[in-house]
């Protein structure tokens, strides 16, 4: 019976040390790339990027991301979004079916579960060299620390670049540089009402 009494409690106690804890999917890049074909917005080449994500927080999450990719050319950004041409073409190349951020959003991902996502970004504009791919929502945005509750953006933010000469930009492949988080604001504490 005391065995009982001092596990109910413990229990009781790690609760509030679960919520504590902000969780956090794995996101591998699996292929940044352009494929050129005439795709929804005509000729060209269209960018695009294959990622796995994997829950490994030990619970079940919500996916919603949003992705969208900086360029070293001013003003120009890229939305992430899904051009049915482009998926096709890939789907019939690798043998895979890829799943959508519009097929994820509002699904939950089971622990240990991963899912491979395919985003696309339109035809390239052949002047861009650097291309930063930000993945939003692979962490909790509302998160409590030492009983405080929080409210934090942050980003995956996959650094690439096409290097090469000026002539067939759109033969050009696409590498990953490096991967590392960024928080879009810094963290505010929600106050209680």
């Amino acid at each position: 019976m005391r065995f009982a009494l001092v596990f109910a409690f413990l229990a009781f106690l790690a609760a509030p040390l679960r919520a504590e804890v902000r969780w956090q999917l794995d996101c591998k890049p699996a292929q940044i790339s352009s494929v050129t074909l005439r795709g929804v917005e005509g000729a060209g080449a269209y960018g695009y990027m294959i990622f796995t994500l994997e829950n490994r927080t030990g619970r079940e999450v919500p996916m919603s991301l949003g992705v969208w990719a900086n360029t070293d050319v001013a003003g120009r950004t890229y939305r992430g979004t899904i051009d049915p041409v482009v998926k096709a073409h890939l789907e019939a190349k690798s043998g895979k079916t890829y799943k959508t951020l519009t097929e994820i959003r509002g699904e939950m991902l089971a622990d240990g579960a991963s899912v491979e996502v395919l985003v696309t970004f339109g035809k390239l504009d052949p002047n861009v060299d650097l291309l930063d791919i930000h993945v939003l929502g692979l962490c909790d945005r509302v998160y409590r620390d030492k009983g405080r509750t929080y409210v934090e953006d942050r980003a995956l933010v996959l650094e690439s670049a096409r290097p090469g000469d000026e002539y067939a930009r759109q033969y050009d492949l696409i590498k990953l540089k490096k991967a590392k988080w960024v928080a879009l604001e810094p963290a505010k504490e929600l106050k209680r009402s």
